[in-house]
């Protein structure tokens, strides 16, 4: 397979923001592409390099454009944990109405039983829970026994002071994507800081 020359995207991925305006300057395309359809502005996100895309973004490319795996520059970002970066594209992706939340599937985080009883207004739907079982709150507030949504259900009395129980006590709430990138970006930099054995 042949790669296409691109002058700019090759700037991008040695990282020199100065040559990249003069390139613009001198008639280059901002939007072409490599063979895998990634733009200057993909590899820059691939790349972790905040400084470029900050440039790229300046200089009007297209914030939608996917290659062949149709990641976007700030999936592109997400994927690598490159944190910084996502959120610039995330916020770049917002500000033209593009849709860039993944569609979640179900979310619950485990608690001990023992954790709900302190609501005032706690009322197990099943009588026959363990007082140091575990069980399940869900998105939408619901607690079972079970990690299926839905199913073998606790305790469903929503309100705003479950709510704010929830949120406030248990300090519950669904990570986003961009959540979940920082947790797997400071646990490699700690792993990675750990002396070896």
């Amino acid at each position: 397979m042949k790669i296409k020359e691109s002058k700019l995207i090759e700037t991008v991925k040695v990282g020199d923001a100065k040559d990249i305006e003069n390139l613009i300057a001198e008639g280059q395309d901002i939007e072409q592409t490599d063979d895998y359809g990634w733009t200057a502005l993909n590899w820059a996100a691939g790349k972790g390099d905040v400084r470029i895309i900050q440039k790229l973004l300046e200089l009007g490319l297209n914030i939608a454009n996917t290659g062949k795996d149709n990641r976007t520059a700030y999936k592109i970002a997400l994927a690598a944990a490159h944190v910084e970066c996502a959120e610039i594209l995330q916020n770049a992706e917002q500000k033209t109405g593009l849709e860039n939340e993944s569609k979640t599937q179900s979310y619950c985080k485990a608690y001990p039983v023992v954790a709900f009883r302190t609501f005032p207004n706690w009322i197990e739907g099943q009588t026959d829970i363990e007082k140091d079982a575990v069980v399940f709150l869900h998105q939408d507030l619901t607690v079972t026994t079970t990690v299926w949504h839905g199913k073998n259900i606790v305790f469903a009395q929503l309100s705003p002071e479950w709510e704010r129980f929830c949120r406030e006590e248990l300090a519950f709430f669904v990570p986003t994507e961009l959540n979940v990138a920082a947790a797997f970006a400071a646990r490699k930099t700690t792993n990675s800081s750990q002396p070896q054995s």
